[in-house]
């Protein structure tokens, strides 16, 4: 038996999982009761302090499923489970609810969303089935794309979600049209018995609001509460989690100001800065030792994140060596910076480096490509990050559309999408007929296809069979297992007969993504994850669907393979690497905004803090000094103004001349003044009007042609934000007419243009 379990409260030797923790990360372990605010530098361990406080926990008599630990991704959820239960035993971590906020609300809506009128068999909505839905709604009212494009509604009603706002408290800021699309959007969500993302963790809020019965009862369930990465959350999840803790104040929150980097999803900083005024009687713990980075990558990244006024006074420090000194590339242009980064690589190779050693991290997807291109010369192995992901396949939504279907007759959005796929004959008029006879008979449209098919006709005829299809499906759910249910919808709807006919790499390729969710949906990790009981086989197959349906939002990650990894500094975070390359840091580039607001600057500069303390042993900052510049020819680039926020001393062969200034050192007196301006400059309400968007934004390369579509915006590295007014040129050679700030417009080639497509 370990120690941990011998513990007993604190009786007999000390627990194995107290030793080796400084005496900072021993005070948050051990802080067990009232509200306690951990502030984890970058690389502090912080993990490790998460894991070992859950074995404080119950080694103290506190029952697994008294406690919920919540953290933003499945990756991190899954490993702080898998090293919990090393520490206490894979029995009782089981009991635990260690998940992303997601999937804690899901479980939650599961049990209680009748409350709200829903059934527990809603379907989530992915950014797919979102716009979808809003082009129908445009279509119906009469909107003009090009003025009001879906993905830009699709913002309006993401950012307005992320503040808790419906239609109303948004019509102060926005044409009546778009108020109505908006509740247009929500009764057709309600009807077809669906939420999207935001709604996941907002009807929760709606339910503990709206029904204190409910909300006590979670109370009582979940006495401890211990959230993750929290200068992150938004101002729904700041609510859910402070209704949550209200009654037993257990709340414990872990997070960095200093890598708070995505405002553009709605968090809200203010809500870890201020967390002290939420909660006075508050024990605060900083974790300032770093255990990744030398020291001066840690001097590096602390110089130029202290110059943001809005950030807790505190500063990474290290046991390790002095280490190498930062190394600067400048290449004549793009191309010869990512050449001499190549060079680089291949020198560390020789000298024994491994190719998975090697990490560049860039501001936007764009610059991959000149990096891509020189690695293929040099014949470097490397990954992209975040190009593709396998929920996010055409098959495999297609797939999963029918057994969402199966299970819930009422998804909208699940039908339109399968109806005629593979092909029978079923067009778009048959599928407006079916949609207004739903409306006239206030049925799903599933069962108006029902209706329907009983007429004459060979069109008629295929509306049966694909109602009979989603009938035997139906059917299925009561006996059939997750991965059995993958296999029948993928043969008997002849998805598989028509790849198979195909024979092309890509269909094989397609057949071996469909061959691989029936794999995962057969593992049944995921009810064992909910702790679902496994004979309700309808249960388990939602549950698989939630995980398969919550997975396909979140970044990919890397593989493990030996390769040279690619990314953005957003995708970065969390991870590490023996030497990084922060490459393209000049102005426009990195930082890349264009809004010149103190809060914009403050999170580029957040954002090359993340970047820097990637690197474990060695870190490389590259930039050009020159870049084509769209109709002017090569431009002389401006070197980043975070490279002179970094001591010169600490990088070599940095001969730039202009003087260097250094952050002023302060007292902890004016750091505290300093923090209280920045939080009354940048309080808001809980529940702010929506505003455009400000900062950075969030964008995606492009995964077809067909993602080039009019009104889709689109982020050119030279000219800026635009939006495609024409399509023309064949779908695999398209060539887009794109409408710059100030009207200008240009038409440019796809393939060559560079473009990545701006997501919100």
């Amino acid at each position: 038996m370990s120690q941990l379990l011998l513990g007993g409260g604190g009786q007999g030797p000390e627990p194995s999982y107290l030793q080796g923790l400084n005496p900072p990360q021993r005070k948050a372990v051990e802080a067990i009761e009232g509200p306690l605010l951990i502030l984890a530098g970058a690389g502090s361990g912080k993990t490790r302090v998460l894991t070992r406080r859950i074995a404080h926990m119950l080694d103290r008599g506190i029952p697994p499923w008294r406690i919920l630990a919540v953290t933003f991704t499945n990756k991190a959820a899954g490993e702080m489970k898998e090293r919990v239960a090393a520490l206490v035993g894979p029995e009782r971590a089981k009991k635990l609810t260690v998940s992303t906020f997601h999937s804690a609300c899901v479980r939650i809506l599961r049990q209680d969303i009748k409350a709200l009128g829903y059934s527990n068999q809603f379907v989530i909505y992915d950014d797919d089935d979102q716009l979808r839905l809003l082009k129908a709604i445009s279509k119906e009212q009469n909107l003009d794309p090009k003025r009001f494009p879906p993905r830009g509604l699709r913002g309006i009603i993401d950012r307005a979600k992320n503040k808790l706002q419906g239609p109303q408290d948004v019509a102060a800021e926005n044409d009546r049209r778009i108020v109505a699309v908006f509740e247009a959007y929500e009764e057709r969500l309600k009807e077809a018995n669906a939420v999207d993302f935001n709604d996941i963790i907002n009807k929760v809020v709606d339910l503990y609001e709206g029904f204190p019965a409910i909300l006590e009862k979670w109370q009582g369930r979940y006495q401890y509460l211990l959230i993750d990465e929290y200068q992150d959350t938004n101002a729904a999840q700041y609510k859910l989690v402070n209704l949550l803790a209200a009654r037993h104040r257990n709340l414990a929150v872990v997070g960095d100001d200093d890598q708070s980097i995505y405002s553009f999803r709605g968090a809200d900083i203010t809500n870890i800065l201020s967390f002290e005024r939420d909660f006075p009687d508050a024990v605060v713990v900083m974790l300032e030792q770093n255990y990744r980075s030398t020291s001066r990558i840690l001097q590096a990244a602390m110089a130029v994140v202290k110059r943001n006024p809005g950030r807790k006074d505190k500063e990474l420090w290290t046991d390790a060596t002095e280490g190498k000194p930062l190394e600067l590339i400048v290449g004549r242009d793009e191309d010869d910076e990512a050449s001499k980064v190549a060079e680089r690589i291949r020198v560390g190779l020789r000298q024994g480096r491994q190719a998975a050693d090697f990490a560049v991290i860039y501001r936007t997807n764009a610059r991959s490509r000149v990096f891509e291109q020189a690695f293929r010369r040099a014949g470097i192995p490397h990954v992209l990050v975040g190009t593709r992901r396998f929920y996010e396949r055409r098959e495999v939504k297609d797939i999963l559309a029918y057994l969402k279907l199966a299970l819930n007759p009422s998804d909208e959005m699940g039908f339109l999408r399968v109806v005629n796929v593979p092909r029978r004959g079923i067009g778009p008029k048959t599928i407006e007929l079916v949609r207004e006879l739903a409306r006239a008979q206030g049925s799903s449209m599933v069962e108006a296809a029902r209706t329907k098919s009983l007429g004459s006709g060979k069109v008629n005829g295929s509306l049966g069979g694909f109602v009979r299809l989603i009938d035997q499906l139906a059917d299925a759910l009561d006996r059939s297992l997750p991965g059995e249910l993958v296999e029948l919808a993928a043969k008997e709807s002849g998805y598989l007969e028509l790849l198979e006919a195909e024979d092309t790499d890509e269909a094989r390729g397609r057949i071996e993504n469909i061959q691989a969710l029936a794999a995962d949906a057969a593992s049944q990790e995921f009810s064992l994850d909910e702790g679902l009981d496994g004979s309700d086989r309808r249960v388990v197959m939602q549950a698989f669907l939630d995980r398969a349906t919550l997975s396909g939002q979140a970044d990919e990650l890397p593989d493990e393979g030996g390769r040279v990894t690619l990314m953005t500094a957003h995708l970065a975070k969390g991870l590490e690497y023996p030497v990084v390359f922060v490459a393209g840091l000049v102005e426009g580039s990195f930082p890349l905004t264009r809004d010149p607001s103190e809060q914009a600057i403050e999170e580029e500069r957040r954002l090359t803090y993340v970047a820097f303390t990637r690197a474990q042993e060695e870190l490389v900052l590259t930039r050009a000094m020159m870049r084509m510049q769209y109709g002017q020819g090569m431009m002389r680039c401006t070197p980043s103004r975070f490279l002179d926020e970094v001591p010169r001393e600490l990088i070599r062969g940095y001969e730039r001349s202009a003087p260097k200034v250094r952050p002023p050192s302060v007292s902890s007196q004016e750091s505290r003044d300093r923090m209280k301006a920045f939080l009354d400059r940048h309080r808001v309400e809980k529940k702010p009007k929506v505003e455009a968007a400000a900062g950075p934004r969030v964008t995606r390369t492009p995964s077809s042609p067909d993602d080039f579509k009019v009104g889709v915006r689109v982020l050119h590295p030279e000219l800026g934000d635009g939006v495609i007014r024409n399509v023309s040129g064949s779908r695999s050679e398209p060539r887009l007419t794109i409408e710059f700030g100030g009207m200008r417009r240009k038409t440019l080639f796809a393939r060559y243009a560079s473009l990545e497509i701006i997501e919100s």
